[in-house]
């Protein structure tokens, strides 16, 4: 009986090791074979679906804005922009030291002063003794001088009455000690002038008929010469500096380096900005333009004048530091070519449309440009057709409509994909 235990014992020792190993070997490839078996049945499930069907019809042609150029005889002109800047500014500073007595109402920003108005004083008690000091020191001058003058008289006589033979020297009839008085009488009375220089100087006054920006000192205050009050602008003329390409300069018929003569050879300017909720206009002249070309962007600057900026005579003042519109007339009409100005493509394109649709890039320059219309001498004919609006991914060849025509009975909504058949 031990015996045959023993055989049985050892045969399950035996299997059991090899049921484990069957269970091992079962766990790790379950995930495998699950896998194995959802790829087959996407693989069934791919060859078994439809198939799309394959889309036969033309792509329908993109819906844009098109556009016909005109001819037109308009007047050469340039448009471009500024900003205001008044011709003469300053600072208005103290000449002298002291403390503020006064300021004029005229020195609050944005008030009005004329030329030669008091603006601000200065105490002037010092330079007031300064002036007596120095008229003083004159009356004793005049005083040596008159010593000085009559003792060389005297010299002179007593070489006379001496007897005494050729000629006396300057020492002896006491001219160096005249001249020396005479000269010290100069000085004492330059030292008045002086004196009285500091103290008109003590009251500030307008170099010109114009208006205050900004002011920076207040009564109480000790200035120091050179000290800025405030600072002014003129009213007499507003200035506007524009920059000018090449092209403008072929338009108006002018070089680097002009300059008017008189109004009559300054083109005339028109400028415009919105002031007040409104749109406001006024004229001035181009009087210059610079001599030189900017090296970093092309350019050549001019500048505009307007006489009077805060006259009656226009709808509102021109003032400082405003943003214009100036558009400089030529004088000289043409007969041009108009396209809209969004038919411009990165500022070197158009596309022409053919009549079947196609369209066609071509390169060109404007003559001129106004603020929604570009003007053509050459590039572009009257009555060619041309693409107006944005165009996605333009190629040559491709087709297009207007977007404003009506469309075609199949064609109902623009590039819009047509219901798929069932």
């Amino acid at each position: 009986m031990d015996i045959r235990a023993d055989q049985n014992m050892s045969i399950h020792a035996v299997q059991r090791p090899k049921r484990t190993f069957i269970r091992k070997a079962a766990v790790f490839a379950a995930p495998f074979l699950v896998l194995v078996a959802a790829g087959t049945g996407i693989a069934v499930l791919m060859a078994t679906a439809p198939k799309p069907e394959k889309n036969t019809e033309a792509p329908l042609p993109i819906a844009v804005e098109i556009a016909t150029a005109r001819a037109e005889q308009t007047s050469l002109r340039v448009t471009t922009q500024g900003q205001v800047k008044s011709k003469n500014e300053a600072d208005v500073a103290a000449q002298v030291s002291g403390q503020l007595l006064s300021i004029s109402p005229a020195l609050e920003a944005g008030a009005y002063f004329k030329k030669g108005e008091v603006l601000a004083r200065v105490d002037p008690a010092q330079y007031r003794l300064a002036l007596d000091r120095s008229r003083s020191q004159v009356a004793r001058a005049r005083e040596a001088l008159a010593r000085a003058r009559s003792e060389a008289a005297l010299a002179e006589q007593d070489w006379k009455d001496l007897g005494l033979t050729g000629a006396p020297s300057d020492l002896a009839l006491q001219k160096p000690q005249v001249n020396a008085a005479l000269a010290d009488l100069r000085t004492a009375e330059a030292l008045v002038r002086e004196s009285e220089l500091n103290l008109e100087r003590t009251e500030v006054r307008a170099p010109f008929d114009g208006r205050v920006m900004t002011r920076m000192a207040n009564v109480g205050d000790f200035i120091s010469p050179g000290a800025v009050l405030a600072s002014i602008f003129a009213v007499d003329v507003a200035q506007i500096r524009i920059a000018l390409t090449d092209a403008d300069l072929a338009v108006l018929g002018l070089a680097p380096g002009f300059a008017a003569t008189d109004s009559a050879t300054a083109p005339t300017a028109r400028l415009s900005a919105i002031v007040a909720g409104a749109r406001r206009e006024w004229t001035g002249k181009l009087t210059l333009i610079d001599a030189s070309v900017d090296p970093a962007t092309r350019l050549v600057y001019g500048l505009v004048e307007v006489v009077d900026p805060f006259g009656a005579a226009h709808a509102a003042p021109l003032a400082p530091g405003l943003f214009v519109d100036v558009e400089i007339d030529s004088g000289e009409r043409q007969s041009l070519v108009s396209i809209p100005r969004g038919a411009l493509k990165k500022n070197e394109y158009i596309y022409i449309v053919a009549d079947d649709g196609a369209i066609k890039a071509r390169a060109v320059t404007p003559t001129m440009a106004d603020a929604g219309v570009l003007y053509f001498r050459d590039g572009v004919k009257a009555g060619e057709k041309v693409v107006a609006s944005f165009l996605p991914s333009p190629r040559d060849g491709m087709k297009v409509r207007d977007i404003n025509a009506p469309a075609p009975a199949a064609d109902k909504v623009a590039d819009a994909e047509k219901p798929k058949k069932k």
